[in-house]
């Protein structure tokens, strides 16, 4: 008797792994109709078709079409990370927004613009996607900026709204309104100016 017990399939084992897997297929099939058409491709249907998995499953998961946009957007992007304490906090600043202009140049990336056009239209994609994605990546760019105040490498009081809006709004102004090239030159040079501009010793 014991040796038929020991001799069971594991069924539960198999069925977690293919949950993991059909979620995988629907957050793909996701990225994939946010780069072709924008978040208005982005329908429960057609998630459903373009993945294999039933739009019953997908309803268990998410409960409407922003929520699997905004779950696919987010497993995409990257933990924000400065590549470490090596260098001044003006260095750490600048390969954090290299390595942002690579994710949103990426395959990957088109899937994340595509979402950031479409909340401009639609208020409460706008505020599931701050909630949920802007806000808490801005929380960790905020610590990142206290950290290089008390080095001294920033003025005491800057307004850390301020300070990120200056380094980060010219590259998402090239990248999503203009079209223009962002470069590893162009970065250093906004990241340079505002280290200037509220420098400790300005």
């Amino acid at each position: 008797m014991r040796t038929e017990e020991r001799a069971l399939p594991t069924a539960p084992r198999r069925s977690r792994q293919s949950s993991a897997e059909a979620r995988d297929k629907a957050l793909a099939a996701t990225a994939e109709l946010l780069a072709e058409g924008g978040f208005q491709a982005v329908t429960m249907e057609a998630v459903a078709a373009r993945s294999g998995v039933a739009k019953t499953t997908l309803y268990r998961w998410w409960p409407n079409r922003a929520a699997v946009a905004l779950a696919c957007v987010s497993a995409r992007m990257a933990p924000i990370g400065d590549g470490g304490p090596a260098g001044s906090y003006r260095e750490r600043f600048q390969r954090q927004l290299k390595a942002t202009i690579r994710l949103l140049n990426s395959a990957e990336g088109q899937a994340i613009t595509a979402l950031i056009g479409a909340k401009q239209t639609d208020p409460l994609l706008a505020e599931a996607y701050s909630e949920q994605i802007a806000r808490p990546r801005r929380a960790q760019t905020r610590m990142l900026l206290q950290q290089a105040i008390r080095a001294g490498e920033v003025a005491a009081g800057t307004d850390p709204d301020l300070f990120l809006d200056a380094i980060y709004g010219p590259l998402y102004y090239r990248k999503v309104v203009s079209g223009e090239l962002v470069t590893d030159a162009f970065i250093d040079r906004i990241v340079d100016a505002a280290f200037i501009a509220f420098s400790a010793r300005a």
